[in-house]
């Protein structure tokens, strides 16, 4: 509830920055989902798989370090 709040008052304010929020994909028995490219990460129909660092800004998927990872956008504090 406390991060809608601050994201709503962020919004009120004006703040048009972006940051991408970095989130391990996680398997069933709490393990980290493992990789070796991007497109062998899972991914819902409407989420990209980022090609560039670029994409970190929209919603995408990127293996990092054999770890698959979900960038979404926030705004920035």
């Amino acid at each position: 509830m406390t991060r809608v709040f601050a994201l709503l008052s962020l919004t009120l304010l004006g703040c048009n920055n972006i940051c991408p929020e970095r989130v391990l994909f996680t398997t069933i028995d709490g393990g980290v989902q493992t990789c070796v490219v991007n497109t062998d990460c899972p991914r819902p129909s409407n989420v990209l798989v980022c090609g560039q660092t670029e994409d970190q800004l929209r919603d995408c998927i990127a293996c990092e370090n054999t770890q698959c990872v979900r960038y979404r956008p926030l705004k920035c504090p």
